[in-house]
Order: C-alpha cells, then structure tokens, then sequence
C-alpha cells in the first residue's frame, strides 16, 4: 500500500512518465493523492531514476484542485520548466523530478446545469356574477346631465356648438377680463434711458480694461538671452556631476559586491534555498542600504523562510499522528536545520522534542 492515505470526495487523475528510465509507465488513482519516490512504500516507485529521493514529492488533492509538494530538501522539484515547492496542478502539466518528467492529467468534474426557477404567473381574477350593471328604472323622470342646468317648462335650450362632444354638459364662456395697465418702472422703464445706461456700462469696462496695469517687476517676464546661456551652462556642469558620482559608484569594489551577492541571493531565492538567500540580501543592504530591489527580496525570503517552517511542522505531525516514524524523522529533522542558530525559538524546540520521539519510535519497530 502507498503512502498517501484517502481522501473524503477523492477524485481521480492518471499519470503517465514521458521521459526517464522508466518511461511509459501509467497509473490511475482513485485516493485524491499519491507519493512518488524511489522508495517501495510509494503510491509511484521511480526505483531505477538516482537523482530521485527516497520518498520526494506527493500529489495532494485540496477541495477541487490538486498540488504538487516537494517532500525533499536536498533535490528539485520542477513543475512545467519552473522549481517550485507547492504549487497547482493542471491538465497537462509536467512534473520533473530526478531525470524523470510525469505528465499529470485529472478526471473531468462534472457540473449539473441549474435551471433558473421561474416565477409563478399571479391568478387572473375573475368577474363575480354578483356585480351587476346599474340600470335606470322606468316610469321616473329624467335628471338633468351634469353640468346642465335645469329649464322651467316651455323655454328653448341653447343648442350646442358644432364639433362638441356628445354626453358633456355645454357651458358658455365667461368674457376675457380687461387687461391691466403696466405699472410704472422707474427710469429704466424708458427704453431710451436704457439704452443710455448700456451705453455708459460699456464704455467703462473699456476703460478698465485699455488702462495699463502699475509699473513693477514682473515674476514671468522673459529673461536675456545672457541669462537663459548661462542657466543651460549650469544645468550642463551640474548633469555632468552627478554623472561622474554615478560613474564612482558604478566603478567602486563596494557596488561590484553588492551586485555579485544580489545575483547570488536572485539564485538562492529561485531554488528555493531561502535562509541562504536572506543572508546575500543582507550583504547587498550592508553594502548598498538604498538598494530596494534587495530590501524586498529580503523581506519575500523572510516569509517563504518561514512558511516552509511551518509546512515541515505540519508534514511531521501529520505523519506523527500516522505513525509514520520515518517521514516524521525526516520532517522534523528538516526544521532543526533550517532554525540550527535559532535554538531557542519554540519551533525549534518542537521540532527537536518531536524528532526525538519519531527517531525512538522508529528504532523500536526495526529491533
């Protein structure tokens, strides 16, 4: 049996080696993970690949998705071309380990379409035979229509103009009401007066603005051509400064150090050796404090420094509880190294206390 234990909703993927010592080997799982290595408790043994660890990546499954985690510390794991120590899985993707590459390929999930829930149409009332339509009742005089005024007997009604609508009460119109006299508007009520005052309004505002404004220095004037020269020379003498400071720097043995130990650290960083790419960083911030570039891969190696602390104590309690001793040993064992001049930082002392107990528990099974 492998050592990647069942997963609750498993899915399935395949595997296939493309190229290697052992290439056409493919396998099917059904667990939702699997170990690889050159060892014989792996789920995918690579036994005649050397550059191979014993026990040196497992493909996990999170939720819907797969990952790819590099279980060793002393050899790579590359996924599509790139080094990486935990990173998602695709279809397609091409995991190399060793001198072997493993094309990874998951099971199709299946997605129910959900049908929209129509609102219910609302009930079409009907009419209620209780609703009758009033009807005029015989033999009772006529009312008059609204809006008509009554006539005594014998008087002709007024007949209605042509073009009115039927049934509508016809009302003659009331005559139009005198109109008012304009009431009085000053001065500005003569029309000649105001054009006059138009006239006045317009003349000084050419005035204020024909008037020259009060003789001072002015901050935007155009300065002589002998100024702006000798201004262009000083910019010149001044670039030319600066120049040869940024020459200096460039030339000096400090800056040579300080790019050699970035490059170094860029290196580190990539492969994953993150303590030792934190320590090149330091160097360049020692030797070049305003680099920014190394401030922050300091600071990035800082926190993937600590993360894979954190991942190795997990991995160890997570065999621990399996009982897993070797893998256990060897997870613990990986935290010791990375904090050995940290000896009082609690991981270290978890680590330490654990490794013990996985090493006696695994010295106790061989006897």
């Amino acid at each position: 049996m492998g050592a990647a234990s069942k997963v609750k909703d498993a899915l399935k993927f395949d595997i296939e080696v493309v190229k290697g010592p052992h290439t056409g080997l493919r396998l099917s799982f059904a667990s939702g993970a699997a170990t690889m290595g050159r060892g014989p408790e792996n789920d995918i043994v690579l036994a005649n690949d050397p550059r191979i660890s014993r026990q040196h990546a497992e493909i996990r499954q999170r939720g819907n998705e797969f990952l790819i985690v590099n279980l060793s510390q002393k050899n790579f794991v590359m996924l599509n071309g790139e080094s990486i120590q935990s990173e998602i899985l695709h279809k397609g993707s091409v995991i190399q380990i060793g001198d072997s590459e493993i094309r990874f390929t998951p099971e199709a999930v299946a997605i129910e379409p959900v049908m929209p829930v129509m609102p219910a149409a609302p009930p079409v009332p009907t009419p209620s035979a209780s609703v009758l339509k009033p009807v005029a009742p015989t033999g009772l005089p006529q009312m008059p229509a609204a809006g008509m005024p009554s006539m005594p007997p014998g008087a002709v009604r007024p007949q209605m103009p042509m073009g009115h609508p039927q049934g509508v009460g016809y009302q003659q119109q009331a005559p139009r009401p005198a109109p008012r006299p304009a009431s009085s508007g000053g001065l500005l009520s003569n029309p000649k007066t105001r054009f006059y005052a138009i006239i006045v309004v317009l003349g000084l505002i050419g005035w204020y603005l024909m008037t020259p404004a009060k003789k001072g220095k002015d901050q935007n004037a155009f300065r002589t051509s002998a100024i702006s020269m000798q201004d262009v020379a000083e910019a010149e003498k001044r670039t030319q400064e600066l120049m040869n400071i940024k020459k200096e720097k460039y030339d000096s043995v400090q800056y040579k150090r300080a790019q050699e130990n970035f490059i170094r650290g860029f290196r580190d960083f990539q492969q994953g050796q993150y303590a030792r790419a934190r320590e090149a960083f330091q160097v360049v911030l020692n030797l070049d404090p305003e680099n920014e570039l190394a401030k922050r891969y300091y600071h990035l190696s800082k926190i993937k420094f600590d993360e894979l602390v954190k991942f190795n104590l997990i991995q160890g309690s997570r065999y621990r509880e399996k009982k897993n001793w070797r893998m256990c040993q060897s997870n613990y064992s990986n935290v010791i190294t990375m904090l050995q001049n940290r000896r009082d930082d609690p991981s270290y002392k978890e680590a330490k206390q654990f490794y013990e107990e996985c090493t006696l528990n695994l010295e106790g099974g061989r006897l």
